[in-house]
């Protein structure tokens, strides 16, 4: 039975990664929009001219084999990925796009996969069921990001597998330079996770050197713009880049009635209905993620964290991590580190995992589920009824920005619960664990 078990589990996963190379796949050979700006960068980079002017974007693009069609607007999104993404993604500049392009699909969706199969291995062995099954659901809701070249599957594929190696206590050299590229790409996404790891000394060294390895190719890349006179001015390009995306009606403008912003994940997208000034608005949200941090840090030094609880913590991070910056739908896959976690409280806690593990699918699910609430209630007659009240829209269109503080919550509610029940050693097995804090 045992392996017919496991042997199901496997087929399971197996037809979820089918399907999330195919579908992705098939988009990524035609499309890969958002691998445009960090390969057009890259390759300015490397011929020293200014990454953030779109001209020579352009110009570096068609040198290099793009199609016109294919070519995202720079008046929708502007670069604005830091230098330092741009050198870690450089081997991929050396090839032309649609060579670049298929190794770009290759390396995020096998990077992906193995994520995946990491996580399902860490999970404990009851309820196994329970972690195949969302991270199939992951893998699944994944492929649209993997069609478009997000660089956020490839910056989340080597968390997850950074931290799970380090945590384990296995390669890690391998570990810190995984946790080195994908705090180059998007350091916003684990740079809280990576401080973890330091400051509760499990395996901080080679974590410290993962974030020192982050800083010196920022640092490098830096200099390399700034080595040609004629790229004098890119941080101010920068800086105008990132002010754009966020001007009102932009891409990343948080406020209620700019439809981008519906697939936000930030506090701001909500704050911002409440608070017309942008000032206030961020305020607000700054404000509510430093008393959730305050939270957890107080939880976390009042806890003498084994195994479980470190997974607990990292949980409840995780989903902390995507409310006080800009974020948008397809960070929310960094929930796939979380899913040990899940299983745990599950097992222990079954009304408060099963809690966790809906919202967790919703988080997943959210950006799709918006579009058919929005057509059920226009077909009804009451979508301007939504429009009108700040609470259903925010439950309709908005529903990841609450989702993810509430799933902060709930993790530490169960951190309560289990550190309050769990008596001297009573730590709940991880398959294949070797912790160790040096």
């Amino acid at each position: 039975m045992k392996f017919r078990s496991s042997a199901l589990v496997l087929l399971v996963l197996c037809i979820a990664s089918l399907i999330f190379l195919l579908d992705g796949g098939r988009n990524a050979l035609h499309n890969s929009c958002d691998f445009v700006p960090v390969y057009t960068g890259a390759q300015c980079l490397l011929n020293g001219s200014n990454p953030y002017d779109t001209a020579l974007l352009n110009q570096q693009y068609f040198q290099s084999g793009g199609r016109s069609d294919e070519l995202i607007s720079w008046a929708y999104e502007l670069p604005m990925y830091p230098p330092s993404t741009l050198l870690a993604l450089f081997p991929l500049a050396l090839f032309h796009f649609p060579a670049a392009r298929m190794l770009w699909f290759l390396f995020n969706g096998c990077l992906f996969v193995t994520a995946a199969g990491l996580v399902l291995s860490i999970c404990p062995r009851s309820h196994r069921w329970l972690a195949t099954i969302l991270i199939s659901f992951i893998l699944v809701m994944s492929r649209v990001q993997l069609g478009t070249g997000q660089p956020a599957n490839f910056a989340i594929s080597l968390l997850v597998i950074g931290f799970f190696l380090l945590f384990r206590g296995r390669y890690l050299p391998l570990g810190a330079l995984l946790l080195t590229l994908s705090l180059a790409v998007k350091p916003q996404i684990g740079g809280l996770i990576v401080i973890y790891l330091i400051v509760r000394k499990i395996h901080w060294r080679p974590a410290m050197a993962a974030a020192a390895g982050a800083f010196a190719l920022l640092i490098c890349a830096s200099l390399m713009i700034s080595a040609n006179p004629n790229n004098a001015g890119w941080t101010s390009d920068l800086h105008n880049n990132i002010s754009t995306n966020l001007a009102v009606g932009a891409v990343n403008d948080p406020r209620p009635d700019n439809l981008w912003a519906n697939s936000s994940v930030n506090l701001q997208a909500i704050t911002s209905i409440y608070f017309a000034d942008e000032r206030e608005f961020n305020a607000a949200a700054y404000a509510v993620f430093l008393a959730l941090l305050a939270v957890w840090i107080t939880a976390a030094l009042r806890t003498k964290a084994g195994p479980e609880m470190h997974l607990l913590f990292v949980a409840a991070l995780s989903a902390l991590s995507l409310t006080p910056i800009y974020h948008r739908f397809y960070d929310t896959r960094i929930l796939l580190i979380t899913i040990p976690a899940i299983v745990i409280v599950y097992q222990k806690r079954r009304l408060l995992g099963t809690c966790i593990c809906a919202l967790t699918a919703l988080l997943i699910y959210s950006v799709s589920l918006q579009g058919r609430l929005q057509s059920f209630f226009e077909n009804h007659g009451l979508w301007q009824n939504i429009l009108q009240n700040k609470i259903l829209f925010i439950l309709c269109q908005r529903q990841q920005c609450l989702g993810l503080p509430i799933l902060f919550c709930l993790y530490m509610v169960a951190i309560f619960f289990i550190r309050s029940s769990q008596s001297p050693g009573d730590d709940c097995r991880i398959s294949g664990a070797a912790l160790s804090v040096n």
